[in-house]
């Protein structure tokens, strides 16, 4: 008799976030992503207060193994933007744009790793992304507090957070 064993913590939040996308219309899908496979949400948005622009975001959760630098979760969060492009970002510009929230989950999170997600990141035209992390050890969850780029959007990219990633991980 063969014993499976249990899934890493890290890897189980990103179940409980799947399932949180599926239950709010997000869809989502698997993909390999910047070497993870990654669950794939996308919702759209449009809004007067955006100076009249729809944001069409993706939401990308991988768990990491640990050991996982900042430098790899950088790579991850640049191939997450280049497909939201590829996805929903054909027409970007001045009145629609994609922003990537890219979560990475881990099973205790690392000084370095708290940094990468605190800081605001992304220099593309009319491409956001939104770097996220979850400490399953701790539930922890670890992001920006504003942005160099996009900040219209920060209050709505936060909400996402919290409904999606948050609400999962304090289960």
């Amino acid at each position: 008799m063969r014993l499976m064993s249990e899934p890493a913590p890290a890897a189980m939040l990103v179940g409980r976030i799947e399932q949180a996308m599926a239950a709010g219309g997000l869809k989502p899908i698997r993909a390999i992503i910047g070497g993870p496979t990654a669950i794939v949400g996308s919702t759209s948005k449009f809004r007067w207060s955006w100076m009249a622009t729809k944001l069409n975001t993706l939401i990308y959760a991988a768990s990491f193994l640990p050991g996982t630098t900042s430098a790899f979760l950088d790579q991850y969060m640049a191939t997450a933007c280049q497909d939201a492009i590829n996805r929903k970002g054909a027409m970007r510009g001045l009145q629609v744009g994609v922003a990537a929230v890219t979560v990475a989950a881990v099973d205790q999170a690392t000084p370095e790793l708290t940094a990468w997600a605190s800081t605001p990141h992304g220099r593309r035209f009319a491409a956001l992304t939104f770097p996220v992390l979850v400490d399953a050890s701790t539930r922890q969850v670890v992001y920006p507090e504003r942005m160099m780029l996009g900040a219209l959007y920060t209050g709505y990219l936060k909400d996402l957070v919290r409904t999606y990633i948050e609400a999962p991980t304090r289960q």
